[in-house]
């Protein structure tokens, strides 16, 4: 584990590596040449009671947001200098000019005992948020408006006990890493509790009270991220909408919209290289002959309102974990690319995690150092783990995988018995149980900023919500006799991928990362790259081997004839790539390999074909492996950040659809050849060029007409009704990829005929007639966009741009 370095039998990999298509790749000396990241706001989210009118705090609370406007990046590589503390002995913590801790010390448990002293200091109230929001207990701090969501927590994870088992499981070395981790964090709150002056000021805002860090809190956060981050899971619901658009304009709306596969899609490892099959030993017949079968089950299914109250576990409405914890649904995502440079075997990654933008941020930066150890990059505060950086060895991102790694079961409940389900040919007793919330809103404005609503006087109290589970998974939803149970590939496996994430953060060569890689259980794409020129992509994790009888997209019916063959073998049937033959990789949430389906997954847009986001980074990428320099990778950045992705792939069908266009569609049209992608070059109004408001107004329309002719089951899937009915308070409107066209609308940019481009063109007019009153195209300029920035606490941020960038960003090289 992360106490001594693991060591390969170089023979044997060697042969594994071949039957797996991963080639063999070079040994070498290990070395870091260059490293930058960026995390705005910045490092601190330490707000003092003296601060709180104002929101000021620690200096860094806010100085990673400038140079992240500028596309300047901090250095990141080893030992910055900067202000030294020792708060125990051997263990010192020096803070580079950012603010970023650099924790050294005699041994590994201490270095991790160091770590948590020093994400407390900066992150103590996020802590605060974080183990309540991932153990059901927020409402106890913020009011009855987060009961909702703490059900949605305990319906969907564990009980303290059954965390604690799953905790048991994990290596000695490993479970004594989190009990440092935590003693360091407590080292933190003992010294608050005599320095008032070091209290975050929200905790007497809202009459919290500072209470010791537990090893559990630490797994909570740990499992809570392992299933939401890599699977795009929370919320649930997505088979329903398939469903209720199925029952509303039938089988071809979500053949057509929401196909098992699209033409030209642009997977991340080249067909050339490998191809992978999700579901291994399902012919293209079968998968017919599935999609019937399940478009005639659902039929009859009833689908789930919130106002119906059958049975003791109703519907809970949710909304949203995005003012807390990382919004995993939606429109969010995360780049990142790599390129090698065969000349003098040097390589270069660049990631960018997209999880929206906070202040303080979901993630934090730290660097490690102990006797054989060396660690740079961010993590989820409570996580005693290195999700992205270096070790002077190699370097890694992250990205979603989104892949279905779940699916929802519809259980048949005896009549009248709502707790009592049938299951092959046997009636069964769910396992239910009842979790009182309690909830307190306390009288203060800080309630406003936590994402509370104040009611008019302080309340508290005790809501009582009925949990219940099936053989398949928790029950999510219930209409009239069915009960709707989700069952996870990962369930009661989570704390497993820190497992692998810890040989990760101990690889010294991209064999290494191979390995590591085979062990994790969540499904988070991993880009890796060596000192020898090696790069690597990885899409790991357990995921389900389904019947061949059955649609994924749809609902399977929980009596047993649709139960999972089993889960892909890690082993051999993940797609993984080393060292493709184009000598480079990029990803953005896209299809890891030809071959793979998209199932139900959440990730809608990896169905977009060549119209996908992916396909602007891959053609930037491209470029950039012709000649690769790390300056090239910084200007990537910029170049993938600031232009609207699918524009560049719809000039050439806008250039041919000229033809016989009227004026007012001329207009339109013209006026997006004549624009170049760009939303971020302004006048000195603070305006952009008038390409901007016409690009968004005719890609909305060209989803319109492409989706019009598949009836309201496309609007109820384009407009995600089936999760506005489910979750009636979600947010849906918060997402930060203003200018990535939807799933519906790159299917009508995708799909439509150069007529339709003139239709669509035609509505477009219509519409910036409307908004700028007025005809003339010089005056449809709108403001620069800036970026919704969640508060987590008493923080003030300033005012953020738009670009489609990482919350957080590295940029590193590796060489001999």
């Amino acid at each position: 584990m992360g106490e001594r370095l693991w060591q390969q039998r170089i023979g044997g990999l060697v042969c594994a590596l071949a039957l797996l298509g991963l080639g063999a790749p070079a040994v070498s000396s290990a070395r870091v040449i260059q490293a930058q990241s960026i995390l705005p706001p910045g490092q601190s989210g330490f707000v003092s009671l003296a601060g709180l009118a104002s929101g000021t705090g620690s200096p860094h609370l806010y100085d990673q947001t400038q140079p992240f406007v500028d596309f300047r990046w901090k250095p990141a590589t080893f030992n910055q200098p900067g202000r030294t503390e020792t708060p125990k002995p051997g263990v010192r913590i020096v803070r580079d000019g950012y603010g970023v801790p650099s924790v050294t010390a005699p041994s590994e448990l201490d270095m991790w005992w160091g770590a948590g002293y020093a994400i407390a200091q900066d992150r103590l109230f996020e802590l605060e948020l974080f183990r309540r929001a991932t153990s059901g207990r927020l409402a106890e701090l913020i009011g009855r408006s987060r009961v909702a969501d703490d059900a949605i927590v305990r319906q969907n994870f564990y009980t303290p006990a059954e965390l604690d088992a799953q905790a048991a499981r994990l290596p000695a070395p490993l479970r004594a890493r989190f009990d440092a981790y935590r003693d360091g964090i407590n080292a933190w709150i003992a010294h608050v509790r005599t320095t008032p002056a070091d209290l975050p000021g929200e905790y007497p805002a809202v009459n919290a009270s500072l209470t010791d860090w537990t090893t559990r809190d630490s797994l909570a956060i740990g499992a809570y991220l392992a299933r939401t981050i890599g699977s795009n899971a929370d919320p649930e619901g997505v088979e329903l909408a398939n469903m209720r658009a199925v029952q509303l304009s039938g089988a071809r709306v979500l053949d057509r919209l929401v196909p098992l596969r699209t033409p030209h899609a642009l997977p991340t490892i080249p067909a050339v290289d490998r191809r992978f099959s999700s579901q291994p030993g399902r012919t293209l017949r079968q998968e017919r002959d599935a999609f019937a079968r399940s478009v005639r089950f659902v039929g009859a299914l009833p689908f789930p309102r919130v106002s119906e109250s059958a049975g003791p576990n109703p519907p809970a409405a949710a909304s949203g974990h995005r003012d807390i914890l990382p919004r995993t649904l939606g429109p969010g995502g995360s780049f990142m690319y790599a390129v090698r440079r065969r000349s003098d075997k040097h390589a270069i990654l660049v990631n960018g995690p997209q999880l929206g933008f906070a202040a303080p941020e979901l993630l934090v930066e730290i660097e490690l150092h102990a006797p054989g150890i060396d660690l740079r990059g961010m993590t989820a505060p409570g996580a005693p783990i290195i999700g992205a950086g270096h070790n002077g060895f190699v370097a890694w991102g992250v990205t979603t995988g989104a892949s279905d790694a779940d699916d929802l079961y519809a259980e048949q409940l005896v009549p009248g018995q709502p707790e009592r389900y049938r299951f092959r040919g046997e009636v069964l007793n769910m396992d239910c149980r009842d979790e009182p919330i309690v909830f307190r809103s306390p009288p203060s404005d800080l309630l406003k900023i936590l994402g509370g609503k104040a009611p008019p006087t302080p309340e508290s109290g005790t809501q009582t919500r009925r949990v219940c589970r099936t053989v398949h998974g928790p029950v999510q939803f219930r209409a009239g006799n069915i009960a709707y149970a989700r069952r996870y590939a990962i369930w009661n496996r989570e704390l497993e991928t820190l497992e692998g994430l810890a040989d990760l953060n101990a690889a010294r060569d991209i064999r290494g990362v191979d390995a590591a890689l085979r062990k994790v259980t969540w499904n988070e794409n991993v880009m890796a790259i060596d000192s020898g020129g090696n790069i690597g992509f990885w899409h790991p994790g357990l995921l389900p081997l389904r019947p061949r009888g059955y649609d994924e997209r749809l609902p399977y019916p929980g009596t047993g004839e649709a139960e999972w063959r089993g889960l892909l073998d890690r082993r051999t049937q993940i797609p993984a790539i080393i060292n493709p033959r184009q000598g480079w990789l990029a990803n953005w949430n896209n299809l890891p390999a030809e071959g793979w389906t998209s199932g139900d997954g959440t990730a809608r847009k990896r169905l977009d074909g060549d119209f996908f986001r992916v396909g602007w980074l891959m053609w930037l990428t491209r470029r950039l492996a012709a000649a690769p320099t790390f300056e090239g990778a910084q200007a990537l950045i910029r170049q993938s950040g600031t232009v609207a992705q699918q524009f560049p792939r719809t000039r050439v069908k806008l250039a041919s659809a000229m033809r016989g266009a009227t004026a007012p569609q001329r207009l339109v049209m013209q006026t997006l050849l004549d624009w170049d992608g760009s939303y971020d070059r302004t006048a000195a109004d603070g305006t952009v060029d008038p390409g901007v408001a016409a690009w968004g107004a005719f890609r909305a329309a060209a989803g319109r007409f492409a989706t019009a002719p598949y009836g309201p089951g496309a609007k109820f899937l384009a407009d995600e009704g089936a999760l506005a009915s489910l979750y009636p308070d979600y947010d849906m409107s918060a997402g930060y990829h203003y200018f990535d066209a939807t799933h519906f609308e790159s299917f009508g940019l995708r799909v439509l005929s150069p007529a339709g481009y003139r239709a669509a063109a035609s509505a477009a007019h219509e519409a910036l007639v409307a908004r700028f009153k007025s005809a003339d195209p010089a005056r449809w300029r709108e403001p620069r966009r800036y970026y919704p920035i969640a508060a987590q606490g008493a923080a003030s941020p300033p005012d953020l741009p738009f670009f489609d960038r990482g919350t957080y960003e590295q940029i590193i090289e590796t060489g001999p």
